[in-house]
């Protein structure tokens, strides 16, 4: 078994070894990652949730087995910022000029307005203190909520991507993951795990934050009948009704409604 660490901000976690085939999801920089084989320049890997596919060999540093343990037990900060930028401090040009939303990082030390980050096992450099999230902690489920349904709502318009997690396109359990990860809470990849998570709610008890599933889809509860979620039909991240007298009501949804969750 090797070890490694993603490199790039964001990097395409793909069904098969090979560019064309489908993108599965995404990782993102400082991400630990076992690398189970290699083959036609890609690795297939295992992500810490058992989430595994194939990504270029390229966006990954392989890194010792004590390395990878260090690396799972750090990262107490995450990215806040939708793009934050990041600059040298040793001078080492292999790692991106900017990271996304939701990537974990290790603040090792602040200087004023600034932090001193460590990333990939190797890496050191500043980021503004204000596109950071530190320390990491969790909350009441009221507050979880606001949170919740805040962040979300920055990433309004933000384009549909299948497989996406980034604020440059964002599938609908994409979406979901990375902005409950945001909260504190560990959610699955897809949308048929998600609907796991949590306990089972009837509609006239949904409240924000909770979760609402249909076939194939997954949202964010903003009330008891609006809805914010990353939707192909909608062009992107939206908010839309559940309710037939709102301007923005989802027929099509409300046709293949599934059920609710409550996960915080």
């Amino acid at each position: 078994m090797k070890y490694g660490v993603i490199i790039r901000n964001v990097t395409d976690l793909r069904v098969a070894p090979k560019f064309r085939s489908e993108r599965r999801s995404q990782l993102l920089f400082n991400e630990p990652i076992k690398i189970e084989s290699s083959q036609n320049g890609y690795y297939s890997i295992r992500q810490l949730d058992n989430y595994c596919g194939w990504v270029d060999e390229k966006a990954v540093r392989i890194v010792s087995s004590r390395g990878f343990k260090t690396l799972r037990k750090t990262g107490n900060c995450l990215v806040a910022s939708p793009i934050a930028q990041i600059t040298s401090i040793d001078y080492d040009k292999t790692y991106p000029p900017f990271l996304f939303y939701g990537t974990r990082l290790e603040l090792a030390k602040k200087t004023g307005n600034y932090g001193i980050v460590v990333a990939a096992g190797k890496y050191h450099f500043e980021m503004a203190l204000k596109d950071l999230l530190y320390p990491l902690s969790g909350g009441k489920n009221l507050e979880l909520s606001s949170v919740i349904i805040r962040q979300a709502k920055r990433f309004l318009g933000v384009p549909y991507l299948w497989g996406g997690i980034t604020p440059f396109g964002f599938d609908c359990s994409g979406l979901v993951k990375m902005i409950y990860q945001f909260a504190g809470i560990s959610l699955p990849r897809d949308s048929r795990d998600q609907v796991k998570a949590g306990r089972r709610i009837e509609s006239d008890e949904v409240r924000a934050g909770d979760l609402r599933f249909f076939k194939g889809h997954v949202a964010i509860a903003i009330d008891r009948y609006k809805i914010i979620h990353s939707s192909l039909g909608a062009g992107g991240v939206a908010i839309n009704s559940l309710n037939p007298v709102d301007c923005d009501f989802r027929s099509d949804l409300l046709k293949i409604f599934m059920e609710n969750r409550r996960v915080i």
